[in-house]
């Protein structure tokens, strides 16, 4: 196979990856007695027929860009970040605290605080199975998972125990105030991008929630992008990722790349629950989205670690997250159900990426081996 067809063939996969889990879903749709087609009707015409599911999509697709490219970021150098969700987690928190517990800054400098203390404590939490991957050995799948555990238990206990707004007024109908935090001032708060969405002639309505951390998500990615491939500092890390002891005889520190790279994921998984944090609750609570660190891993998957893969692959996951609620209400179709319809799709997805890739470096050694 020439190495041009071998290229399409490697660009296409992601695609027939999604082709492949757009099948098996049909599949356990017509299981539970529904038509496939008229399913995945209604899921396109509610996601891109209505103008707040567009806006919905955008804001459920900020999280996963961040998120993915923080795992994008560890595989480079031949890191399996699985602690994505807990360094968002104390990244939230932090942010959160200093949202509240600054006084009387202008926007221009509480809201950057905000945000660089979300980016520290996704780094301090990082810092941790670094520094037990280095100097003890241990395999940083292992350390953190126990490290998301061990976040979630923090934060519930800080926003529970400590930090609980008990001065807020109870909802009308709620026995009890909400386990949360004080509410934070408009000066820490992210904008909403209507404004300027407005100026190029698109308008979404005000209840959606897109705001700035989307292109700011999109530019980190594009400087990624130069970090690793336009850099001696990306050399190194593509080095370590491919050979670690080879990058070693070519007067390459692996360990010091790896710690430089784990702290760079977790400053950017800091970044993951702010745009819900500081655009759309204002507050952190006990119930604070979860889930975005492991979704993050699949995105980097199936966008095989490029900036475009990442960026595409966010929008798919919010895609089906978003279609899910529409096909629930439209379509009778059970939330439940929908839960495991997008786990079959997305699983379907990754096998095949990886069924696809696994046959692309098959034919690539082939190749080289013949000359």
């Amino acid at each position: 196979m020439r190495s041009g067809r071998l290229r399409a063939l490697e660009g296409i996969s992601p695609v027939l990856a999604v082709c492949f889990g757009v099948i098996a879903g049909s599949v356990l749709i017509a299981a539970m007695g529904k038509n496939p087609v008229a399913v995945y009707g209604t899921m396109f015409r509610f996601c891109l027929g209505r103008a707040d599911s567009i806006g919905a999509i955008l804001f459920k697709t900020t999280p996963l860009v961040f998120s993915g490219l923080a795992v994008a970021v560890g595989q480079k150098a031949g890191i399996l970040n699985i602690g994505i969700e807990g360094q968002y987690f104390i990244g939230s928190f932090l942010a959160a605290l200093a949202g509240f517990g600054l006084k009387g800054l202008p926007g221009l400098i509480h809201l950057p605080l905000a945000i660089a203390a979300g980016m520290t404590g996704g780094l301090m939490w990082a810092a941790v199975p670094a520094y037990l991957k280095i100097r003890r050995g241990v395999h940083e799948v292992i350390s953190t998972i126990m490290m998301n555990y061990i976040a979630f238990s923090l934060v519930h206990y800080m926003v529970a125990d400590v930090f609980m707004d008990k001065a807020q007024m109870p909802i009308p109908g709620l026995g009890s105030p909400r386990v949360r935090t004080p509410l934070m001032p408009d000066s820490a708060m992210m904008p909403k991008l209507h404004g300027f969405l407005e100026m190029i002639g698109i308008s979404l309505p005000k209840h959606t929630y897109v705001n700035w951390f989307l292109p700011l998500g999109l530019a980190l990615v594009a400087l990624m992008y130069f970090i690793i491939w336009r850099t001696s500092f990306g050399y190194e890390v593509r080095a370590v990722g491919q050979n670690a002891r080879a990058s070693e005889a070519a007067g390459i520190k692996p360990g010091a790349v790896t710690v430089r790279v784990f702290l760079l994921s977790g400053a950017i998984a800091g970044l993951v629950g702010l745009s819900d944090l500081l655009c759309y609750f204002g507050y952190l609570d006990i119930d604070f989205p979860k889930g975005y660190g492991f979704n993050g891993v699949a995105v980097a998957l199936l966008g095989r670690g490029s900036p475009v893969g990442i960026v595409l692959a966010s929008l798919l996951f919010a895609f089906l997250d978003r279609g899910a609620e529409g096909v629930q209400t439209f379509a009778g179709i059970p939330m439940e159900t929908m839960v495991i319809l997008q786990g079959v799709m997305i699983l379907s997805i990754l096998v095949f990426a990886e069924i696809s890739s696994r046959y692309v470096r098959q034919v690539q050694r082939r190749e080289a081996v013949r000359g």
